[in-house]
Parts: structure tokens; sequence; C-alpha cells
């Protein structure tokens, strides 16, 4: 989503300029269901959401790389025999063997750079965009852009609650922040902050009711007894998980995690003065980038 975030400002920025999405690192990278942009927010009555999808073609001319052609299990052997090939195509443009011009953005990229591109050249634009100045500006412009589809059923009834009360959603990442691959990297938050939380919580709300959301329900329910006026909310999985998150934009209040999930439902929420509060460290060796966003409250 943050990806999508720059694309769609690139659009903005540039609108005489061709500018396209290469998703094929999506093919092979599919944790958490994969790319899911345009299944979930393409065709949704009145959204502006659009992505235009780069050819193989169009990636390998601009960036100088064979992308991966194919989705599903043979994406990942394919990567890696094409892995020799793009490692022979780099070294061939270093040294101006390669036919291709391109230019490289890569590293930290400046809101500024993005702003003064020479759109006179092809370039390839690739990172992650996570930090706030590319989105702040743009949160109306994505809430036009990220429209949910209309939710039915029990998602429905508890979107109707939770407008009819002071409604705050807390989000409890675990599952792949427990793995060897991420516990050595993102902290897995501890009570501590989610009772220091709920602490600024009242401070805002006479009559908070909080609404838990988490990958893993049998853990919430054991170590959030202290928390009363509470709901568990653990209905959505699968290809419905994006309910949760369009559940948070809902409510009056967002605690989030130190994840990009629960980030994109507070970004996204729909109350004008909600107020969200998030962790000050999201990795075990560095803080959290302040935000300046109104309502939002560093603890």
């Amino acid at each position: 989503m943050f990806q999508y975030n720059l694309y769609s400002m690139l659009r903005q920025i540039y609108p005489d300029t061709e500018v396209k999405a290469d998703v094929t690192w999506f093919y092979t990278m599919d944790e958490h269901h994969g790319f899911e942009l345009k299944r979930i927010f393409e065709n949704v009555p009145g959204s502006a959401f659009s992505l235009d999808e780069a050819s193989w073609q169009e990636i390998y001319s601009v960036s100088g790389q064979i992308p991966t052609l194919v989705k599903g299990s043979l994406a990942r052997p394919i990567r890696f025999l094409l892995g020799p090939v793009n490692r022979k195509l780099r070294e061939w443009g270093k040294c101006d063997k390669c036919g291709v011009s391109l230019d490289s953005f890569e590293g930290r990229i400046s809101e500024d750079m993005i702003r003064n591109i020479d759109t006179g050249r092809n370039c390839y634009i690739f990172g992650f965009f996570i930090e706030e100045e590319f989105y702040r500006h743009r949160i109306s412009a994505l809430k036009r852009e990220l429209v949910f589809p209309e939710m039915t059923g029990q998602n429905a009834d508890l979107a109707v609650q939770m407008e009819g009360c002071q409604s705050v959603s807390v989000h409890v990442r675990r599952g792949d922040y427990l793995s060897p691959t991420y516990s050595g990297k993102f902290l897995c938050l501890g009570m501590d902050y989610y009772q220091a939380a709920v602490s600024v919580i009242r401070d805002h709300f006479d009559d908070p009711r909080f609404y838990i959301f988490s990958e893993d329900a049998d853990y919430v329910r054991e170590t959030f007894s202290w928390l009363d006026k509470k709901t568990i909310v653990d209905i959505n999985s699968g290809s419905d998980s994006f309910r949760d998150m369009q559940l948070m934009t809902k409510c009056k209040a967002n605690i989030i995690a130190n994840s990009t999930f629960s980030q994109w439902a507070a970004i996204l929420n729909e109350n004008s003065d909600h107020i969200t509060v998030y962790p000050a460290r999201y990795m075990v060796d560095e803080d959290t980038q302040e935000r300046t966003l109104p309502g939002w409250i560093r603890i």
C-alpha cells in the first residue's frame, strides 16, 4: 500500500508521463496472501483506484532485469534460475555494455527527489516508501482510491456497533514476528505497551469499547483478561483478512501494533477526529519515526 501510494503520487505529479507498476516481486514474495490490492480495491463503486501493471518487456527495458514471468509454484524456481542471468546483466549495465538506458533510484529516496525526476529518461524506482513524507499530504486522495468493498453479515453488524459507541481497535501482531526470520528484527509488543496505550485512550474517552484484532485469538483471550468492555474479533481469515483492516477504519480510535496493517487502518480511518496510539519502537534496534499527523500519539 505504501508502494501504491508512491505510484499514485507519481501519476499525480507527472500527469503527462507514463507511470506503470512492476508487481512481479509479489510473484515469489507471497507472504500475507501475496499481492491483493487489485482484488480488493479495483472496481469498487465510487473508488478512484487505478493500477496499470508494466509488462515484462517494459520492466526489462527500464530496469535491465528479466522479471519472474509466472505466478504460483514455479515462480520461486524460475526466479532462482534467473538470478545468475540478472547478475550478469547488472554487470554489463555498470560497464556500459548493455544497451539499456535507465536511472535506478534506490537507497534513501526523498520526496524532493521524487518531485524532481528527469522525465526525459526512463526511471525505475524501487523501495518501500513507508516514510510519512510520502503520504501525509495524500491521505484525502488515498481515502478516495483505497475504498473497501461493502461489508455484509457479521462484519457489517460489527461496523454498526463501532459507529455507535466509543470504539477503539487494538491490534496485536504475533505470528511471523515470533519466527526465527523476524524475531531478531521486529519487536513483539508486550502488555506494558498495550496497558499504557489503554491508559492514553481512557484520558480521551469516558466509556471506550475495545475491539481486539490478532491472528492469535487464544493468546489475546488469555493475556487481555485485565481489559473490560472488549470484543475479540476473530471472524476473518484467509482471503477475508483485509476485513479486519476495514473494521479498524470504523473505530473512533486505533491502538496500532508495529505493523503496517494496523498503521494503514489508522491512515484510512473514516472518523475525522480519531486518535491513534502507536509504539515508539517498531524494530529491535531502532526507534519508530515520529508521526506528525493530527491525533497520533507516540508512547
